[in-house]
């Protein structure tokens, strides 16, 4: 039997020794990993116009013009039919009409109707740089490699660590203003079941291996680039939330959650929660529990879900708050 080859894209052999030297240097990676936040909004002008400049000299001026026009012209379309809803807006893909709150799910999985049912661990994780190329500096490719390396391993250990989930990476913006603002810092805020579950990860191999390297000469070899973690142990009835027209963090399962009279089927969430679920009984034999991962986020309808004290499961008694 013949072996049917992959498909591949064809590249030119004119511009096939330019590719192989990009990928060697890895130079292809990092421009698909470029952001517009790595640089100020100045370097990239500065580039674009050397970019420009660079086709002006090199081709008749009116070819060299044309793509800038052309580009702009179709930016301010796609712009103006996006918004008044003739093309789709990916933007708005998964985005909650409505009220909502994330909440531990009862045992059985069921929607909880406390709030603020149990206590919960939150981990501030950031990365900053105070080098000219932010993430692109000496030492960034291996922290990235680490901390890639650490949240793949508390996605595939979520039971035995009582991860529930993380957010996007979140970046500060230098506004001129804030001394805390200059550089460049990277923020992801992680959930975890218990403070015990958070110890095993930081135990850990995947995390281990990053804190040995930064301990054992990285702190000093790239002074450049900084660390810090935050941790919050949350008792219950101390901790609340609320969405509104939100998009909720770090989609990854298939759920079904009711806002309002609407059903929705989404990719969620920020936060999972375990359940236990009951084994099926096959011949005579009843299978183990098994656990469940479920989304917490539900409606907040209702005055239940009303305020942020209610939200934390707790209630107004003669003016006092008192925890249900």
């Amino acid at each position: 039997m013949v072996k049917q080859s992959e498909t591949t894209t064809p590249i030119n052999s004119s511009i096939r020794p330019l590719y192989q030297i990009l990928t060697t240097m890895g130079a292809l990676d990092i421009i698909h990993g470029l952001k517009p936040s790595d640089y100020t909004i100045s370097t990239w002008l500065i580039l674009g116009a050397t970019i420009q400049c660079i086709l002006l000299a090199a081709l008749p001026r009116n070819i060299a013009l044309l793509p800038p026009f052309a580009l702009l012209v179709f930016r301010i379309l796609q712009g103006y039919l996006t918004a008044n809803g003739t093309l789709h807006n990916p933007k708005k893909d998964a985005v909650l009409q409505g009220r909502g709150t994330w909440q531990i799910p009862n045992v059985d999985g069921s929607e909880s109707e406390t709030g603020s049912a149990e206590s919960i661990v939150v981990l501030v994780l950031a990365a900053s740089w105070s080098h000219p190329n932010g993430k692109y500096s000496p030492g960034s490719a291996d922290i990235g490699k680490y901390f890639k390396n650490m949240w793949k391993d508390a996605e595939e250990n979520r039971e035995l660590y009582g991860f529930l989930g993380n957010t996007p990476q979140l970046s500060t913006q230098d506004d001129g203003e804030r001394q805390d603002s200059k550089g460049q810092t990277e923020v992801t805020l992680s959930y975890w079941k218990t403070l015990e579950g958070l110890h095993k990860f930081a135990h850990a191999s995947a995390h281990m291996k990053g804190q040995l390297w930064w301990e054992r000469g990285a702190s000093e070899d790239y002074p450049h680039i900084g660390i810090m973690h935050e941790v919050y142990d949350v008792p219950a009835g101390n901790w609340e939330n609320i969405y509104q027209n939100f998009r909720p963090f770090g989609v990854r399962k298939l759920a079904s959650c009711r806002f309002g009279m609407e059903l929705w089927l989404i990719e969620l969430v920020n936060a999972q929660y375990p359940v236990s679920v009951a084994g099926e009984e096959t011949t005579g034999i009843k299978e183990k529990e098994t656990t469940r991962w479920m989304s917490g986020l539900r409606g907040a309808e209702g005055k239940n879900w009303k305020t942020m004290h209610s939200r934390m499961g707790r209630k107004t008694v003669f003016g006092a708050l008192k925890t249900t």
